[in-house]
C-alpha cells in the first residue's frame, strides 16, 4: 500500500459515512444544516465574503451606518479563508458553510491519521480510530452553531507538537513554523488550550533532565505562536485603536469558567437519546438528580471507546505498579499521554486551576469543557497503543474492525444529531416570506427591524434569519453592538411611536419587520395603531412586515438622513438604562458620512463621586469620516461603586465618572 492510500480511504470512508448519517437522520446538505442561534452568525460571515470579499463588514446589515464586526475577533482564519475558496469555487453563502462542515470530516480523519501514526500505531489500527475521533459527539454538536470549533483538525498536531517536547524531540524549524501558523489560525480557543500542551510537554521534557536546547525550542515555539495569533489578530487591534475599545460587547466574568467548565461525569456519561435504552436511563438519571448545571459542557461527551482510554490514562498514571510489561518506548509514550490527560483535568475541570486564571489574570477563555477535544484524542492514542498489545495482526486487524463500528454505534444518535435541521419545511417557508417581503418592497429598499438587538449575542439572529434569505435589500439587523449604527438604532428606540416612525422614514428606511414573539406587546400594539395597515405575516406568525411608503406619503415625511454618528468608547461600560459607566477616560466617536467638515454642539452631563454634576456644552468640529473626542478624569480615591445588572470587567479598575447624557445638535 503506498503511503497516500490510507490517507485516501480515510478521507473517503469519513465522507460516505458523513452521507450515510445524514441520509438516516433525514439531513439535507442541499439546505442550511442548522437555521438558528450562532449558525445564523457563521452564514452571515459566509454572506459578508460573499458580498465584500472578507467576512467583518457588508453595507447592507446594521443600518443605517452598516455591519463592521471587529469587536468579535476571529483568529480562524484557515477556516475562513477555506469558506472564501468554496464561494470563489461558485459556492453561495450557505453551501459554503455547509460543504466546510462536510469537509471538516475529512480532515479530522486524514490529520488525525497522520499523527497518529507518528506516534507509532498500525494504519489498521490508527485508521478506525482516526474516523472514531473525526465522528466524536463534539463534532455534531457544535455543528454549524460552533463550526470553527468543529473543525477541530488542528488538535492532533498541538498534542503531537507536545509530545515532541515532552520526549525531548522537539519538531525542526520548518516543521515548527508550519504548525505554529495553524495553530494560531485555527481561533483563540484551540490556541489557547494548544499552548497549555505545548507548555506543559515542555516542562515535562525539561524535568526529566536539563537541557538548554529543549528550552530554546519551547521558548521559540511560544513565541512564534504568538507572532502569527498576533497577526491573525492584528485588524480588530487596529480598529480598537483607531476607534477606541467597545467595553460593550462581550465581557466575560471569571464565574463563567465554573459554568462552563469541564465535568468529569459529563466526559463518561452517554450523551441524551442513546441508541441503547439503558444508557438512555443512566443518562437521565444524571441530568434528573446530579447535574445542576447544564449548557454547552454536555457537548464534552467521549463516547465509549475514548472514556476507555481516558481512565485507563488515569489508572496508569496514579498506580506504580503496572498490570502488564510494555516496551520502554509505549510505556514513555503513556505516560506522556498520561500526564496530559490527567493535566487538562486538573486545569478544565469546574473549580480547577483555570478558574484561578479567570479570577486573577483574565476570564476570556470561560469555555473550559472545550478541553474535551484534546482529551478525547489523548485517551484514543492509547486506546490505539493497548491494541498494539495483541501480538496476532489478524486478530488486532479484526480488533480494530469490530471498534469502527461499535463506535459510531454509541457516538451517533439522534440526541447528538439534534442541532440540525430534519424537517426543511420551516426554512423553505422563510425563504418564500423573504422573496414576498422583497416583492413588495422592491430592490434597494431598506429595512427596519424590531425588538432592537444587540448582534451577535442577542436576539437580532432571529431577524438576521430573513435578512439572509435577500439580496438587494438593506437591514437594520446585524449592528455592531454599541457602535455608530446599534447606538443610533439604541437613541431611536427610546422615541413615542410617531416620532419613531417618522425618524426611520427620514432616514430612509422603508419597511418595517417585527418579531412578533420577541416584541413587547405594547409597543407592537402602538405600531398597529399607528399604521393602521394590515402587515405581511409568515405562516407560523412569527413575523410582520410593514410597508412604510404609503405611511411616508399621507405624513408627508421627507428623506433626511443622519450625516454625522456618534457613540461611546474607550474605558466605557453603558448600564443598559442610560449611563456610561467610565474608568479614567472615554471617548465619543464620530462618523461623518456626509464627506464634508461639520460644526456641530456636543452637549453631555458628567457625573462625579459625591453628587458633583459637570455640564458640557461645546462647538467642535467634525472632519469627514471618523474622529473623536475624548474625556479624562485622573484616577483619584473617589470612585463609584460597580453599578448593579452591569457585568464589570476585572482589572480596569472602580468608575470614576458617569457620561450621564450625551446629545449632538
Amino acid at each position: 500500500m503506498s503511503k497516500a492510500k490510507p490517507y485516501l480511504l480515510a478521507a473517503s470512508l469519513s465522507l460516505i459515512l458523513v452521507f450515510i448519517i445524514f441520509r438516516i437522520f433525514n439531513i439535507n446538505p442541499l439546505l442550511p444544516l442548522n437555521y438558528t442561534g450562532d449558525a445564523l452568525v457563521h452564514y452571515n460571515f459566509a454572506k459578508n465574503i460573499e458580498a465584500t470579499g472578507w467576512w467583518a463588514v457588508n453595507p447592507r446589515f446594521g443600518a443605517p451606518v452598516g455591519q463592521t464586526l471587529y469587536d468579535f475577533p476571529l483568529t480562524e482564519n484557515t477556516h475562513l479563508l477555506l469558506i472564501k475558496l468554496l464561494i470563489m469555487l461558485g459556492l453561495n453563502w450557505y453551501e459554503s458553510v455547509n460543504v466546510f462542515f462536510i469537509l471538516s470530516f475529512p480532515l479530522v480523519t486524514v490529520v488525525s491519521l497522520f499523527v497518529m501514526k507518528q506516534f507509532g500505531l498500525k494504519t489498521y489500527t490508527a485508521l478506525p480510530l482516526s474516523i472514531v475521533y473525526a465522528f466524536l459527539p463534539y463534532h455534531f454538536l457544535r455543528g454549524v452553531n460552533h463550526l470553527f470549533l468543529a473543525g477541530y483538525f488542528v488538535v492532533p498536531l498541538s498534542i503531537y507538537s507536545a509530545y515532541r517536547l515532552a520526549s525531548s524531540n522537539p519538531i525542526k524549524l520548518a516543521g515548527t513554523i508550519l504548525l505554529t501558523l495553524l495553530i494560531a489560525s485555527n481561533g483563540a480557543y484551540y490556541t489557547f488550550l494548544s499552548l497549555f500542551f505545548i507548555v506543559l510537554g515542555g516542562l515535562f521534557g525539561l524535568s526529566k533532565a536539563w537541557n538548554k536546547k529543549l528550552l530554546f525550542n519551547l521558548i521559540g515555539f511560544l513565541a512564534i505562536t504568538s507572532f502569527f495569533f498576533f497577526i491573525n489578530y492584528l485588524p480588530t487591534l487596529l480598529y480598537t485603536q483607531k476607534y477606541g475599545i467597545n467595553l460593550n460587547t462581550t465581557v466575560r466574568q471569571a464565574s463563567d469558567t465554573e459554568v462552563f467548565g469541564l465535568k468529569i461525569a459529563q466526559l463518561v456519561l452517554p450523551f441524551e437519546d442513546h441508541n441503547l435504552s439503558i444508557f438512555n436511563k443512566i443518562q437521565k438519571r444524571y441530568m434528573n438528580y446530579g447535574s445542576s448545571v447544564t449548557n454547552e459542557n454536555q457537548d464534552a461527551a467521549l463516547g465509549v471507546t475514548a472514556t476507555l482510554g481516558f481512565i485507563f490514562l488515569i489508572f496508569w498514571t496514579i498506580f506504580k505498579h503496572r498490570p502488564f510489561k510494555l516496551e520502554e518506548n509505549s510505556e514513555m509514550k503513556l505516560d506522556i499521554l498520561g500526564v496530559f490527560n490527567l493535566a487538562s483535568l486538573l486545569f478544565a475541570t469546574v473549580g480547577g486551576f483555570a478558574v484561578i486564571l479567570s479570577t486573577y489574570i483574565n476570564p476570556t477563555f470561560r469555555s473550559m469543557n472545550r478541553m474535551s477535544v484534546f482529551i478525547a484524542f489523548v485517551s484514543l492514542v492509547a486506546v490505539g497503543l493497548l491494541m498494539q498489545l495483541i501480538k496476532s495482526q489478524k486478530l488486532a486487524v479484526w480488533a480494530s474492525l469490530l471498534i469502527f463500528p461499535l463506535a459510531l454505534f454509541d457516538q451517533i444518535s439522534l440526541g447528538v444529531m439534534q442541532n440540525f435541521i430534519r424537517e426543511p419545511a420551516e426554512y423553505r417557508m422563510l425563504v418564500k416570506y423573504a422573496g414576498e417581503i422583497k416583492s413588495r418592497v422592491g430592490q434597494n429598499a431598506k429595512i427596519y427591524t424590531l425588538p432592537l438587538g444587540q448582534y451577535p449575542e442577542g436576539g437580532d439572529k432571529k431577524l438576521m434569519r430573513v435578512a439572509l434569505l435577500t439580496n438587494g435589500i438593506v437591514w437594520s439587523t446585524g449592528a455592531e453592538k454599541m457602535r455608530a449604527g446599534n447606538f443610533w438604532q439604541e437613541r431611536v428606540d427610546r422615541l413615542e411611536m410617531k416620532p419613531f416612525l417618522r425618524k426611520i422614514i427620514s432616514e430612509g428606511f422603508t419597511g418595517l419587520l417585527v418579531n412578533v414573539k420577541e416584541m413587547n406587546p405594547t409597543k407592537l400594539a402602538e405600531i398597529e395603531k399607528e399604521l393602521t395597515i394590515k402587515p405581511l405575516q409568515d405562516q407560523k406568525g412569527e413575523y410582520s412586515f410593514y410597508n412604510l411608503r404609503a405611511y411616508a406619503v399621507s405624513n408627508k415625511i421627507s428623506y433626511a438622513p443622519t450625516t454625522v454618528f456618534y457613540y461611546v468608547a474607550g474605558n466605557c461600560l453603558y448600564d443598559t438604562v442610560s449611563l456610561f459607566y467610565c474608568v479614567d477616560k472615554g471617548r465619543v466617536e464620530f462618523e461623518n458620512i456626509s464627506g464634508n467638515e461639520q460644526v456641530r454642539i456636543l452637549n453631555l452631563t458628567l457625573e462625579f463621586p459625591k453628587e458633583e454634576v459637570k455640564k458640557i456644552s461645546e462647538k467642535i468640529t467634525v472632519p469627514a469620516g471618523k474622529s473623536h473626542y475624548s474625556i479624562t478624569k485622573g484616577a483619584g480615591d473617589s470612585v463609584f461603586p460597580i453599578p448593579t445588572g452591569v457585568v464589570w470587567p476585572i482589572n480596569i479598575g472602580y468608575p470614576n465618572f458617569v457620561i450621564r447624557e450625551i446629545e449632538l445638535k
